[in-house]
């Protein structure tokens, strides 16, 4: 199965972007914004390995040129948040070669995007494999500048395409069409204007506004004329923001996300039929996919992809494992990753097993024990990532409270300074306009004028209080931290939503175990037991090896036993606890074993820091 990655995002000034930006990144050239001057060169992009403009056919010739391109969306759209295009990010399958990457790129864009009306610029990028020190390197982890030697892992293209469509004359639609909300016997209806004219003979009028005193009404002209009232102006009614464009409306549905998705899994997979190769993407989500068991890894970032990139360059110099710094979200995903390895190997052992019995009852329990092992399985995972949770928890929670008592005193005093400063600008104003004989009432003026700027500046002071309390040197250290306290805590979601779908998956295998076990037919339930407990240690003893095999010395067998006590707990299972005692001594074990192989130097730096 080769990857599968189609993303859609619209590129707008709300998030202070632009389309020429945007292309000259991709393209890895210079472009001119003629809408705010700003020039953008990324001329020394590397790793562009082509690019192309495809024109509808109504399009003018002249938008073959990038910048010409893209400057005539930047000029026609007006407004601070206009949304300038939309770009399509494509994974393009390492098993293809570049020709024929570009040929699946093109096919895509050609067939459900400018046939639909749409120009697009797309660029391929072929970034090599970086270190932490943004060097190429090759299959054992060393800097190179030999091409020949580089891993190029993951090839994508960059498809943008503009938001309007262009018409029979080359010209760009509009967005929307002025809607006049008319009215016909008390029945309000939007019209357009051409729509209007047959409207207009049915009987429907547009509504003006209208004075009647101090209210503003809506009325029909002939309403307004019969009782006497002037129109406030000559515009009449109107949706707020018009008609939407019907093939803009068309673009913008959710469901043309879902058909652009499927139409790029549909062309990729057609390329690989035509080469007579097996492999396949696929766009459906896990549990789509009948992978339901897994779960999705987090968002890496930045500052986490440069930490495990420089952990594994350490660890190539010869760094310690035990020495290495790695990111938390990486710790995570690894363990996501093999929880999901775990899973699938578990699935595979288990239908094998299941597919080798014999006899409908030996088939039964070990499908029976099967389910109680991947909920023995998830239980044992579903601890270890609660106890991360726990860990993350106990550092967000002080620091929301420092963000919050940080925002709400500082909003507060704010509010207050605002407000004095306007009760003093009243008070000049008004002591401006005493005469020279008003003698106390201007020393009044001048003593309140004088105390609310005392108390500005004392609330001045109470602020750099608040943030040197707080721990914040600036304004705009508090906004990096509230950044950063967001990341984190968005990653925390992430790994909670991990949490309650391992819940999930456990309550629909408690279920699934009730219904198999109300086919157990009582004359059959002797043979049933003795089949369950022949098959029993066989699977408890594949799925402690999977866990081992997982998590090394870090395996707990005390962990285990609670995990398997829980799953009996919830399916209704008489048994013993395994011996507390036994379990302490197989830990002790474990730990005896790891000291006998790990190096002297990594046991005498571990014993300093603890001491």
């Amino acid at each position: 199965m080769a990857i599968y990655h189609c993303s859609v995002q619209v590129i707008g000034r709300n998030a202070g972007r632009s389309s020429v930006a945007a292309a000259a990144y991709r393209a890895g050239e210079d472009l001119v914004n003629e809408y705010d001057g700003i020039e953008h060169d990324f001329t020394k992009k590397n790793w562009v390995v082509h690019t192309e403009i495809i024109l509808h056919e109504n399009a003018p010739q002249e938008y073959s040129d990038r910048s010409t391109l893209w400057n005539a969306v930047e000029m026609l759209e007006k407004s601070k948040d206009a949304q300038l295009c939309r770009e399509f990010e494509l994974s393009l399958p390492i098993e293809l070669i570049r020709k024929q990457q570009i040929e699946v790129a093109e096919q895509f864009a050609r067939e459900k995007l400018v046939s639909q009306g749409m120009v697009v610029d797309i660029a391929i990028h072929n970034p090599p494999v970086m270190n932490d020190r943004h060097q190429p390197i090759d299959a054992d982890g060393n800097p190179t500048k030999d091409i020949s030697k580089m891993q190029f892992i993951n090839p994508h293209a960059h498809i943008m395409a503009t938001m309007r469509p262009i018409d029979e004359k080359g010209k760009w639609m509009p967005k929307s069409k002025t809607e006049y909300l008319c009215i016909r016997d008390g029945e309000e209806k939007g019209f357009t204007a051409d729509e209007f004219k047959q409207a207009k003979e049915e009987g429907w009028e547009k509504q003006y506004k209208f004075s009647e005193g101090k209210k503003k009404i809506w009325l029909t002209a002939e309403e307004g004329k019969e009782r006497g009232l002037e129109r406030v102006n000559r515009s009449p009614k109107t949706t707020p923001y018009g008609r939407k464009n019907e093939i803009i409306a068309y673009w913008d549905s959710k469901d043309r996300i879902f058909e652009w998705r499927q139409h790029w899994e549909k062309v990729v997979n057609d390329k690989f039929a035509s080469l007579n190769s097996e492999t396949r993407i696929d766009c459906r989500s896990f549990k789509d996919q009948g992978r339901e068991d897994e779960l999705p890894t987090l968002h890496m970032g930045t500052a986490a992809t440069n930490m495990e990139r420089r952990a594994e360059r350490e660890i190539r110099e010869g760094t310690p494992e035990a020495y290495v710094v790695r990111s938390d979200i990486g710790n995570i995903n690894r363990q996501i990753k093999e929880h999901n390895k775990f899973v699938r190997e578990l699935k595979a052992k288990i239908d094998t097993m299941v597919k080798a019995a014999k006899d409908f009852v030996g088939e039964l329990a070990r499908k029976v024990e099967g389910i109680r092992a991947k909920i023995i399985g998830n239980k044992y995972e579903e601890n270890v990532l609660s106890h991360k949770l726990g860990f993350m928890s106990s550092k967000l929670v002080p620091e929301k409270e420092r963000l919050d008592k940080y925002r709400i005193e500082i909003t507060k005093a704010e509010k207050a300074n605002a407000s004095a400063a306007k009760e003093i600008k009243k008070l000049k104003k008004e002591l401006a306009a005493c005469s020279l004989l008003q003698l106390i009432k201007k020393k009044q003026l001048q003593e309140q004028i004088q105390e609310l700027q005392e108390q500005i500046e004392d609330r001045k002071d109470y602020m750099q209080s608040i943030a040197r309390m707080c721990g914040f040197t600036s304004a705009v250290e508090y906004e990096e931290a509230k950044a950063d306290f967001g990341v984190k805590y968005k990653d925390y979601k992430k790994m909670s939503t991990a949490v309650e779908q391992i819940q999930k998956d456990n309550q629909q295998l408690e279920a699934e175990y009730t219904t198999e076990m109300k086919k157990v037919q009582p004359d059959a339930a002797e043979e049933f037991s003795q089949k369950r407990a022949d098959v029993r240690k066989e699977m408890e003893t594949a799925t402690k090896a999977k866990l081992k095999e997982k998590y090394g010395y870090g395996f707990e067998e005390g962990k285990f036993a609670d995990a398997r006590h829980a799953a009996d707990e919830k399916l209704g299972i008489k048994r013993n606890r395994i011996n507390l005692k036994e379990a302490i001594e197989s830990d002790k074990e474990q730990i005896r074993q790891k000291d006998e192989i790990t190096p002297d130097i990594v046991k005498k730096k571990t014993h300093h820091v603890h001491h």
